[in-house]
């Protein structure tokens, strides 16, 4: 962050107001004393998920109800030695949800929206998973950078990052911001040389970050499956050409920039895929995959407005309404952009395939290795994600797809061990 300051914003309230802007529902909370109690229970057993869904005794399951503008903790009970919890005599108004919520390992977890006015009474089953401090099984399947248009009057480029993690093991990933002894060993972000105003969206809501070196770290977990995070930040520029750096921290199958028409970028990484549009608006699409961990990426952004400050210029802090709308255009963006990526990948593997039988066999140098090495990670997080959206739509049965997902991801972990011991 060079010469200026990396400033931690974690709002839950932009987040909460996201939620309600994409969902066009949410929670709707309200005192609990407004009702009188009623038929209603919701019961179930913690499971964990990690130990082949082993009940998990001797702790604390919160029940949340929700309606109005408030949320309130209406109960905590402990779970039993067969990992039971119930909770009874609730109101069944339609207006009224609830969701179960209970802090493991250093991780939250949260049931779905609970409503009991047609079925008031319900088994939710609550699954939590041991941490672990490794991130040997995780990848990022999608990184998606948003640069929106050049503020002139306040010399910044206002920026907007959402990632797609992809965690293979069956344990949660939960970091630590202790710095005592280096670097912490803690989910980690990077930022571009002189970025400023970072406000923490999805997936940080409820969770501490602090700034390692051009970037932050955060103690915001990464349970088994694929988690969200999305945060914003400011670029400051000062002439008409700027270095957009940017640094892969973990594997990646696929880096999208998203840039204005009217700002130039050239990079040695990422290739141009042509104009896309989103949200109403128009932009160019610069797309790289797979990429490594410790990668380097420049993308040189020329055309940049002359600046132009007013008198009446303020703070060039986001303000809470920018964010909303910041992080609703990633969102649909990472809609409307997951086609290209999915069409992307299955044209090169045409591609690839067709120059496999053309083409006699050779030996493979290290690079070469390196690079078919991150060619299969692609294609088995591919598969992962196919199986998901078969399961998704009816397609295959539970019992297949857990089998199928089973051998993939032994396939995955076996080639990622084998790129960190080569």
């Amino acid at each position: 962050m060079g010469n200026h300051n990396c400033v931690m914003k974690v709002t839950q309230a932009i987040a909460t107001s996201v939620l309600v802007a994409i969902a066009c529902v949410t929670f709707i909370f309200s005192s609990p004393s407004a009702h009188a109690a009623g038929p209603g229970r919701i019961f179930g057993q913690l499971l964990d998920g990690t130990n082949k869904n082993a009940p998990v005794a001797r702790q604390s399951v919160t029940l949340q109800m929700a309606q109005g503008n408030t949320a309130t903790d209406l109960a905590s009970v402990t779970t039993d030695a067969r990992g039971s919890y119930a909770f009874g005599n609730l109101s069944t108004a339609k207006t009224i949800s609830y969701a179960l919520y209970i802090r493991y390992q250093g991780a939250q977890y949260n049931s779905a929206l609970i409503t009991l006015n047609t079925k008031p009474v319900q088994q939710v089953n609550l699954t939590v998973y041991q941490a672990t401090t490794s991130t040997a099984n995780m990848a990022i399947v999608r990184a998606t950078v948003l640069l929106h248009k050049p503020d002139a009057q306040k010399g910044i480029i206002p920026v907007s990052e959402l990632f797609i993690f992809r965690n293979l093991d069956l344990r949660t990933y939960v970091g630590s911001l202790d710095a005592s002894h280096g670097k912490p060993n803690a989910l980690r972000f990077s930022l571009p040389h002189t970025a400023r105003n970072v406000s923490l969206g999805k997936g940080f809501d409820g969770y501490k970050a602090i700034q390692v070196d051009r970037g932050f770290a955060t103690d915001a977990p990464v349970p088994p499956g694929d988690s969200q995070f999305a945060f914003t930040f400011d670029v400051p520029y000062t002439l008409s050409s700027y270095d957009f750096d940017y640094t892969i921290v973990y594997p990646t199958v696929q880096l999208a920039l998203l840039i204005p028409p009217e700002i130039h970028a050239t990079s040695d990484t990422l290739k141009g895929q042509g104009p896309v549009t989103a949200n109403l608006d128009t932009y160019n699409l610069l797309q790289a995959n797979p990429l490594l961990a410790n990668k380097q990426v420049h993308v040189q952004l020329d055309g940049l407005p002359a600046i132009t400050p007013t008198t009446n210029s303020t703070t060039p802090n986001s303000t809470p309404g920018w964010l909303i709308v910041a992080l609703l255009i990633m969102a649909a963006i990472l809609f409307g952009t997951w086609f290209l990526y999915r069409s992307s990948h299955r044209a090169s593997s045409r591609k690839k395939g067709a120059r496999q039988r053309q083409q006699p066999t050779k030996t493979v140098s290290a690079p070469a290795k390196a690079d078919k090495t991150a060619d299969n990670e692609q294609v088995l997080l591919t598969e992962l994600l196919d199986l998901d959206k078969a399961l998704e739509a009816g397609k295959i049965t539970k019992a297949v797809y857990q089998e199928r997902r089973a051998k993939t991801k032994a396939r995955l972990r076996a080639l990622m061990s084998e790129k960190v011991t080569s």
